[in-house]
């Protein structure tokens, strides 16, 4: 009797669907603080050349649970969103990141709130703007793209896009 209940014991989790059997691709994905950059001129623009990168992440690989690739949002955990609804770096000029894997910078960027007056002319995304859905847009400008500017729009960069796809991550 103990054999069949340990047969069908181990027949049953085996055939569960487990999310213990996923395996990421290795890499990782994630927000961090930028410690020192120059800017072009008199613009936001960051030259991502002279970018050192700080040991401090603002968003973890595993606060991300998803990212859309058709409108370039980002869904994350309940827990970053209290703690960017608590970002203590709220200000009116934008706290610089950048977004890397394995601290190899993807683009760079401002986490700029919804309240500020000043427009800007790099990547941003409003940490304040989650709406209940934890999402995070990634936005080419605040309050938009200004006419006649351009800004290299590596949202959707191919090293990005392959590791999501790799990890699941994925939802386009």
């Amino acid at each position: 009797m103990r054999l069949f209940l340990t047969l069908g014991l181990v027949f049953l989790l085996n055939s569960c669907d487990k999310e213990e059997n996923f395996e990421p691709s290795g890499k990782s994905i994630a927000f961090y603080y930028i410690s020192e950059y120059q800017k072009i001129d008199n613009t936001f623009k960051i030259i991502d050349s002279t970018v050192v990168i700080s040991d401090t992440k603002i968003i973890d690989y595993s606060d991300i649970i998803s990212y859309s690739s058709k409108d370039y949002t980002f869904t994350v955990s309940d827990s970053l969103s209290d703690r960017l609804n608590d970002f203590e770096n709220h200000s009116i000029h934008g706290v610089p990141f950048a977004l890397a894997i394995d601290k190899k910078i993807i683009y760079t960027g401002y986490f700029w709130a919804s309240y500020s007056s000043m427009s800007c002319d790099w990547i941003t995304i409003d940490p304040l703007n989650i709406s209940g859905k934890n999402e995070l847009k990634v936005r080419l400008g605040y309050p938009g793209m200004i006419q006649g500017d351009s800004i290299p729009d590596k949202r959707n960069d191919s090293r990005l896009i392959e590791v999501l796809k790799k990890d699941k991550k994925l939802k386009d």
